[in-house]
């Protein structure tokens, strides 16, 4: 049976055009990674899609979007989530592939993959990434704040703590707060006041940079951490930039979709 392969990229997403950079980078990387494999997008998020499509985007849902590539003769795919956690929003994408594959006359074989944090020898490979990756270089008393939304999902919730534990075992210096959730904005700041800390590097813990790296984070908002942080008496090194645009964060997730095809190929 001649086998056609293809990679499916499941992303929140985003409606703002801060994402066309990281998706790019994304798929730029992907096409080199794997020359012959189709690459398809799907957004798993029903308000951002209807957001893109009143913007002329055609963004599928996983559902349309695995149903599009049997179509056009895929025969082994891999769902590679973008998301950081296994929260409500991975548990549906999870439910989507799962129901495909059972449906009976399905001609296509696929897998998912794992959150990037639900996994933690790939978690600790991204943090590495982002430590190599910081204009400057941090001190032994400096800190790496990594901000993510966070979740009210009590799986997420888990992961994200477990995550949070695992950011200080690869560098005391990381630190991982939470937009929503804990430790929070003030639990960080006070945290580092308490440790004497003069100086951070604030870097949003989110695929794409947009609305709420820009304004709740990094931003110069009364309440974003950048201007609580700074209040403390803490310069603040800011970074505009989601982990799509950090290289070797991608190359954790190019990883994980080669590791899927080799067995879609094997099987």
């Amino acid at each position: 049976m001649n086998v056609n392969q293809g990679i499916l990229f499941a992303v929140p997403g985003t409606s703002k055009p801060d994402a066309k950079e990281a998706f790019e980078t994304i798929s730029n990387t992907a096409s080199r990674r794997f020359p012959g494999v189709a690459l398809r997008w799907t957004y798993t998020s029903a308000p951002i899609r209807r957001k893109l499509a009143a913007q002329g985007i055609d963004a599928k849902s996983p559902a349309v979007a695995l149903e599009a590539m049997q179509a056009d003769g895929i025969t082994r795919a891999v769902v590679v989530s973008l998301h950081l956690t296994d929260g409500m929003e991975f548990g549906e994408l999870a439910e989507t592939v799962t129901a495909f594959a059972r449906q009976a006359g399905n001609r296509m074989k696929v897998a998912l993959g794992h959150a990037l944090m639900a996994c933690e020898a790939d978690w600790a490979r991204a943090l590495s990434a982002i430590l190599t990756g910081l204009p400057g270089k941090p001190g032994p008393q400096d800190r790496v704040i990594l901000v993510a939304h966070g979740s009210t999902d009590a799986r997420a919730e888990k992961t994200l703590m477990t995550a949070a534990l695992a950011c200080r075992k690869v560098d005391p210096r990381l630190i991982l707060g939470m937009i929503l959730g804990t430790p929070g904005r003030d639990e960080v700041a006070a945290q580092c006041r308490h440790e004497g800390v003069r100086k951070v590097w604030l870097v949003p813990c989110m695929v794409v940079a947009g609305y709420s790296a820009k304004d709740e984070i990094i931003g110069p908002g009364e309440n974003s951490w950048a201007t609580v942080l700074t209040r403390a008496g803490i310069e603040v090194v800011p970074v505009n930039k989601g982990l799509g645009e950090s290289l070797g964060v991608v190359e954790v997730w190019m990883e994980q979709a080669a590791g899927m095809l080799d067995k879609a190929v094997a099987g």
